[in-house]
């Protein structure tokens, strides 16, 4: 779905909502049918008037067909239930075409649907913050669905608010390619004038999402340091498809983690029955793979989302005599794009993932793969001891031990990473494939935080939050003060360092919740519509970490308005990252959507957030947003 216009998504996913619920195929639904679809689909109850109105509404005509709809008048009748009062409220503060009470020539819609004075009347129940969106009034009387697109922005107007509002300084050139673009009525591209259908349109495009384009479409960062001053992008068991104890081993799951991004992935090799290598994941019950079909598999899909060099980590529990067969295997498969060893030694640091495009690096301690090993696994035995090290040297580290350095010798860690390649994995105790904590991770300078990637929890949401930057390539340049601050007195576990009170002046971000559209059950067996709040929190070094939410708005996951602001101060923005999270109201505060991003690449403005589920695959759901950023100066 990337790419297509959001109102194209949503019309198609309609009409595959409508074809399941037409159950006798007449291309009709009966009142009781589009009952049924609003509780059990689209996660909405009205009471018996507030539908009687919205289907006579969205009827075009009643001949020999009174009390059904048809699939483009139940798409009205949907269009006219999640009519968008926040998107009018836009075209009112900055069109001199709209009278807000008294404008008979564009009335609104806003009146003639009970579902708004529903939602007026829970927003008048919420106690004021900073009011962003000012509800105080309706916006004028109305008659039909139809008189909502009178409401509009000329092209001086739309200017002005893409420079106020998005920070966006368009010529009336670009003004007009954008209205041209984005409003569908023939009215609004002849005349250049933006309605509301149109500014949502826009609003729900690529380029207005939170994040940046060009965060997200282009590698923007410099790419040409040593490697080891990237995050990089890491699976754990990159084998599993489930838990650590039962299920299989697939080369699935490696197309599925490259295709994600993923730029180091794992191979436990033990001895096959058959004299083959293969991958298992021992003491388990798990079903064994072919190393050679494995390895065929990562080879077709090695560079599809990134052309940056790809680690192979491989755990080693192969007799001698399967172990050359592991290298035959390795070097008819990958060839000349291995990095080899004598490569890697005539270095005296790492080259650059620019250096290394298109190349495989193993990593692994085993002489008989020694020729093909450009990164050896080395126990790691204290800061002193490392100094001593070559370059090529690696250190995986357990979660309980990393943990441990960060409580204790957080500097000498962020030191030792400007060097070394680290990675770290989960406990042992982990069989349910839950993840290590990410953050104090990656703030010491971890390039490798080993992941499962099959597993739906936070930090596999902060970690696609991470990676989305930099056009997903899998390897993101640290902040210059884990890279290069020999001397700093930095510690991402202080509150109030030497380091942040001579150097940094907090930036504010005023976040304002405005509404969400299209929100899902967690479980479609649920009869029960969702109460929906909204959860953000500030992930980073110890003095920026917040959370805040929005109150609850009742039995009504289809389209929230919370206008709730939230004001947050961060003085490390580089390693912060916000998470959205929309909840339910019910005893577990069931996740309904969540959406992960770095700070630097937040656009300001008003804002759709496209919600991912737990999986961080993309939803129907979107969460509107208002961002302000005061004091950006010192975000470098």
């Amino acid at each position: 779905s990337i790419g297509k216009p959001y109102t194209t998504i949503t019309d198609r996913w309609l009409e595959g909502l409508f074809n399941e619920a037409d159950r006798d195929r007449n291309g009709l639904l009966c009142k009781r049918e589009v009952q049924i679809l609003l509780s059990e689909k689209l996660n909405v109850r009205l009471t018996p008037e507030e539908f009687e109105q919205y289907f006579e509404q969205s009827t075009l005509s009643t001949a020999k067909r009174r009390g059904q709809l048809r699939v483009e008048e139940f798409i009205t009748f949907y269009q006219m239930l999640t009519y968008r009062p926040e998107l009018m409220h836009i075209i009112h503060t900055y069109s001199e075409s709209c009278e807000l009470c008294t404008c008979n020539r564009n009335p609104t819609i806003a009146n003639i649907c009970p579902r708004w004075q529903v939602i007026e009347s829970s927003l008048v129940s919420m106690v004021p913050v900073i009011s962003c969106l000012p509800f105080a009034q309706p916006f004028g009387p109305a008659s039909t669905i139809s008189s909502v697109t009178g409401n509009y922005m000329t092209i001086e107007e739309v200017k002005e608010f893409m420079l106020n509002e998005q920070k966006q300084s368009l010529t009336l050139t670009q003004v007009a390619e954008l209205i041209k673009k984005f409003d569908p009525s023939t009215e609004g591209k002849e005349c250049i004038e933006l309605g509301v259908d149109g500014l949502r349109e826009m609003l729900l495009s690529e380029e207005n999402q939170l994040m940046k384009p060009e965060h997200r479409n282009t590698i923007y960062q410099d790419m040409t340091k040593p490697i080891t001053h990237y995050w990089i992008n890491t699976s754990h068991n990159t084998y599993l498809c489930a838990n650590q104890v039962v299920g299989d081993c697939t080369g699935e799951s490696y197309v599925q983690a490259l295709k994600r991004g993923c730029r180091s992935v794992e191979l436990d090799l033990h001895d096959g029955a058959d004299g083959h290598p293969v991958v298992r994941h021992a003491f388990t019950f798990i079903k064994d793979a072919d190393l050679r079909e494995i390895l065929n598999q990562i080879k077709q899909f090695a560079f599809c989302e990134s052309p940056y060099p790809l680690f192979l980590n491989l755990e080693n529990h192969c007799s001698i005599m399967q172990q050359k067969i592991v290298a035959i295997f390795l070097i008819d498969i990958f060839g000349p794009s291995i990095y080899t060893a004598e490569e890697a030694n005539s270095c005296t640091v790492w080259p650059s993932p620019e250096q290394l495009k298109g190349r495989i690096i193993i990593r692994v301690v085993c002489k008989e793969l020694a020729v093909l090993v450009a990164c050896q696994n080395t126990t790691f035995k204290g800061f002193q001891v490392a100094k001593k090290h070559k370059h090529t040297q690696s250190s995986s580290l357990a979660e309980s031990k990393a943990l441990t350095y960060i409580e204790h010798n957080a500097l000498n860690l962020i030191l030792h990473n400007q060097n070394f390649i680290t990675r770290v994995y989960p406990a042992a105790y982990r069989q349910d494939s839950s993840n290590v904590e990410t953050l104090s991770l990656w703030n010491t300078g971890v390039q490798m935080v080993a992941l499962n990637f099959q597993t739906g929890d936070v930090s596999m949401s902060l970690n696609h939050g991470r990676f989305s930057d930099n056009k997903q390539c899998g390897y993101i340049l640290k902040p210059a003060i884990l890279r290069e601050s020999k001397n700093t007195t930095f510690s991402p576990n202080s509150c109030f360092s030497a380091y942040l009170l001579a150097q940094r002046r907090p930036i504010k971000l005023e976040l304002c919740i405005i509404s969400a559209q299209h929100i899902p059950k967690r479980n479609q067996r649920d009869s029960a519509p969702v109460s929906p709040f909204v959860k953000v929190k500030i992930f980073g070094v110890r003095c920026d970490q917040n959370e805040q939410k929005t109150l609850t708005i009742s039995n009504n996951g289809l389209n929230p308005i919370w206008n709730h602001l939230m004001q947050f101060s961060i003085c490390i923005p580089e390693l912060c990252l916000l998470r959205f999270t929309v909840k339910d109201n019910d005893k577990s505060n069931t996740d309904l959507g969540q959406y992960s991003i770095p700070f630097l690449s937040m656009q300001s403005g008003y804002r759709h957030i496209r919600l991912l589920d737990i999986y961080n695959n993309p939803t129907t759901a979107t969460l509107f947003v208002n961002v302000k950023i005061i004091n950006t100066d010192n975000a470098t």
